[in-house]
């Protein structure tokens, strides 16, 4: 196991939700983004998964991660850049997200900005996870949300630390994990 853990809480709400289009926030050496896909296909046709990744690709480069998803057969568009410059222009024409997996900048400047673009992503059934919920600019970030708008779950994560799961408020309010 990578020293990051597995995500796999992901890939659970994949398949319990049949998510289709999924967004990840820090990409890194895109060893999760094909495991998110993954998922996906074993429920839907490769061409109907889209994949939008947004990450610096200064130690995997974009070229590398986008072969990995080539593979997969799935649609995809990778971001190369600082989050605080590329999705405020790429939410313009990015389509609704099923999943959204921030896991980018720790401070709370980029951590409030990355969820502030996310959130004009998400329909009803979206859920969005953050990771590292436990430091101290994202968890900021996580208290500031509104409770009136968003339900926030807190779970803890085995090798991860806190996560939290964002949800629109709705009447209804299952939200397992």
């Amino acid at each position: 196991m990578p020293w990051y853990g597995s995500h796999s809480y992901l890939n659970e709400y994949i398949r319990e939700r049949h998510c289709r289009k999924i967004m990840e926030i820090g990409v890194y050496n895109g060893e999760n983004a094909v495991s998110m896909v993954e998922t996906a296909i074993q429920i839907f046709p490769p061409q109907e998964v889209e994949y939008y990744g947004f990450d610096f690709f200064s130690y995997y480069g974009s070229s590398e991660i986008g072969r990995k998803l080539e593979k997969m057969g799935c649609k995809f568009r990778l971001f190369v850049g600082n989050t605080l410059d590329t999705l405020p222009e790429a939410v313009k024409t990015l389509p609704e997200m099923d999943l959204i997996f921030i896991d980018g900048g720790k401070s709370f400047k980029v951590a409030e900005s990355d969820w502030r673009n996310s959130r004009l992503l998400m329909h009803d059934r979206t859920g969005v996870f953050v990771h590292n919920a436990g430091f101290w600019g994202v968890r900021r970030m996580v208290e500031n949300i509104s409770r009136d708008k968003y339900r926030v779950k807190i779970f803890r994560a085995l090798s991860e630390g806190s996560v939290a799961l964002i949800k629109k408020n709705r009447i209804d309010s299952a939200c397992t994990v």
